[in-house]
């Protein structure tokens, strides 16, 4: 059903090919507003539906409080769930195929030649729209860093689509705890530690975070700080 409404509101499909160079990644950001009808830009009509209230059932659902154990920590002390999460929750409020991230044109690449010298790697960005039982909700840009000839371009791509979903998914308060700063810091203060580590990789030292049940892995090594002077 939410496929052909789609459809109806004038979506077209997106070309699938997935570029094998740099060079070819870069000629996704040549998208002129002439060829942006063919691109798979969304249509005018995209907002119908939009500032009408859910049943209060489907509220439930999404304004779930977040438990600690699905809270992922990132080495810079960055606080996420995981994509599964979002989508468990669209599942259980919208119905499995109730809800659809819709791309709004090409992956587009942000790279800058510096010196006349190609850099490592590349900015990929997309923008998604999130659609709920034929609603817009939301709007978002996902992007990731993509190093070419070191990672599939495939699974960047879906990168980029978790990040533009976890975003989207904030509108309608899905793990909104996320966001509040009181929460994240309470939640580092019971269950993650900030230490000074090195990458014996390349015997440099910073400070990152642990969950405090947790031990630190190859690279990694704890160690002190000593200023030099």
């Amino acid at each position: 059903m939410l496929t052909r409404s789609l459809l109806r509101l004038g979506f077209r499909s997106l070309s699938r090919t997935q570029p094998r160079s740099i060079q070819q990644v870069r000629c996704f950001s040549g998208v002129s507003e002439e060829s942006a009808g063919d691109s798979g830009m969304l249509p005018e009509s995209r907002f119908e539906g939009v500032g009408q209230p859910f049943e209060q059932k489907i509220v439930g659902v999404l304004s779930q409080s977040l438990d600690d154990s699905e809270v992922v920590l990132a080495k810079d002390g960055t606080l996420k769930v995981s994509e599964d999460y979002y989508k468990d929750v669209l599942n259980k409020a919208f119905g499995i195929g109730g809800w659809a991230l819709v791309p709004c044109g090409e992956i587009k690449d942000l790279a800058i030649n510096e010196g006349g010298n190609e850099k490592e790697f590349v900015t990929l960005i997309r923008e998604y729209a999130l659609y709920c039982h034929e609603r817009f909700v939301s709007q978002a840009f996902g992007e990731t860093s993509f190093y070419p000839g070191k990672q599939y371009y495939s699974e960047s791509a879906e990168k980029i689509k978790a990040v533009a979903l976890a975003r989207c998914c904030k509108d309608l308060g899905v793990a909104s705890e996320l966001w509040n700063k009181r929460w994240t810091d309470s939640w580092k203060s019971k269950y993650a530690v900030r230490e000074w580590v090195e990458n014996t990789s390349n015997n440099r030292k910073n400070q990152l975070w642990r969950k405090k049940n947790e031990e630190w892995s190859w690279p990694y090594k704890r160690t002190t700080y000593t200023k030099s002077y």
